[in-house]
């Protein structure tokens, strides 16, 4: 167990190969690192015994030893820090289970496998996944996530973003900003739009938009071989001061566009 006293926030920078890593930013007056191995293998233990935890500055680094084989995805590590809330954080892990949970400035997270869960972010967030579904609470500023095949769900966004994905259904339960979004056979579902300019663009995928009832919307959208259902009309008016533009292209998918009370 490594601790330091720490009460503001810092930049919290993890490495881990493969295993599970747990991570929450709460009130507190000190930092707390771990690193155990995930089994009695002597790989793991070895990996854990020389994994550096240094505190430089407002930078927590944890890295394994360099070297490929402490590198490999068959090295298993268990990683807990505990980190005053606010701070920061960027994790790079190969095959891991992750969890943040808390409150957090930024959120910068690459995964080649495995889920991820966050807390909430003030700042912006950043999720790359190959395979492995994520779910992040509420972030304030801007998203920008890409994934080969997982599932994305955010409870609010209220920044610019973007979403990129091979295939994975992603789910936004509130949108308040400007989205871009592209897929090549996923579905997009948004609970709810209060403003912004929603571009969606899916080659084999649904797109679910729900709008809020009182906001003005101007709506292209099409479809090549789907079905498209709406409460509103598209519109050949301009979108200027209109509060919610929507531009919805599918290929192969229906598009459904509604109101939420």
């Amino acid at each position: 167990m490594y601790e330091f006293s720490r009460r503001t926030p810092l930049l919290l920078n993890v490495t881990c190969p493969s295993g599970s890593v747990e991570v929450f930013a709460e009130e507190r007056e000190n930092v707390e690192a771990e690193v155990t191995p995930m089994d009695s293998s002597r790989q793991d233990r070895e990996a854990a015994d020389n994994t550096s935890v240094l505190l430089i500055g407002d930078e927590l680094t944890i890295e394994p030893p360099r070297g490929s084989s402490y590198l490999r995805s068959s090295v298993r590590l268990k990683i807990k820090v505990r980190i005053p809330i606010d701070s920061s954080a960027k994790i790079d892990v190969a095959s891991a289970w992750l969890k943040c949970l808390g409150r957090y400035r930024d959120l910068n997270v690459t995964t080649a496998y495995g889920e991820v869960e966050a807390g909430d972010v003030t700042g912006s967030a950043r999720i790359r996944t190959s395979s492995g579904d994520t779910r992040i609470g509420d972030i304030s500023g801007k998203v920008t996530a890409r994934s080969s095949s997982a599932d994305i769900s955010v409870r609010t966004v209220s920044g610019s973003s973007t979403v990129i994905t091979s295939s994975g259904k992603v789910t936004i339960a509130s949108l308040g900003n400007d989205l871009k979004y592209k897929s090549g056979s996923g579905n997009l579902e948004i609970g709810s739009v209060s403003s912004g300019v929603l571009t969606g663009q899916s080659s084999s995928g649904d797109i679910t938009v729900g709008v809020d009832r009182d906001r003005s919307v101007w709506l292209d959208a099409k479809t090549r071989t789907g079905q498209i259902q709406t409460d509103f009309e598209s519109s050949a008016e301009s979108q200027r001061n209109t509060e919610v533009v929507l531009r919805l292209r599918t290929a192969s998918g229906s598009i459904r566009v509604h109101e939420t009370r």
